[in-house]
């Protein structure tokens, strides 16, 4: 039904076991550097209440490139990212958060066995949402109530 949450679907090479070989952040980073070479994921200089950050570029199918920046929280696995956009400031959109965080996801959606990289692919497919929002107003696709 439109408005109800939904469960997420991600694949297989997106999620994290409860015990990852070489620990959480090892996973994390072999698992970006698969999918997203162009993003990092710094632990060494987080920003305050972060365990740490992945950054990078997002290219859409227009071929516009926005730099992304995703705070993962103290509590992180068990608590959702930040998605904020750096060094561009998005339209006002449906999709938007008071703070200028973007949503990708409800809360409620959040696993602990998703990964950052998980994140940047619901991020990537925002994006694309987002430039059609710009172009016609219409949000494309199911939507939930912020």
């Amino acid at each position: 039904m439109p408005g109800e949450a939904r469960d997420i679907k991600v694949t297989r090479s997106l999620v994290i076991g409860a015990d990852p070989v070489g620990g959480r952040l090892a996973e994390e980073r072999r698992i970006l550097a698969l999918h997203f070479p162009r993003f990092v994921l710094d632990s060494t200089t987080p920003r305050a209440g972060t365990w740490a950050v992945a950054r990078g570029p997002l290219r859409t199918f227009a071929g516009t490139q926005y730099d992304i920046w995703i705070d993962l929280p103290d509590g992180y696995p068990h608590s959702l990212p930040q998605v904020w956009p750096h060094g561009w400031t998005p339209v006002k959109n449906p999709h938007m958060y008071a703070d200028g965080t973007i949503c990708v996801m409800r809360r409620r959606q959040w696993s602990s066995f998703f990964s950052a990289t998980a994140v940047v692919a619901k991020t990537a497919i925002w994006l694309n949402k987002y430039e059609i929002w710009v172009e016609r107003q219409v949000w494309p696709g199911p939507q939930q109530p912020h």
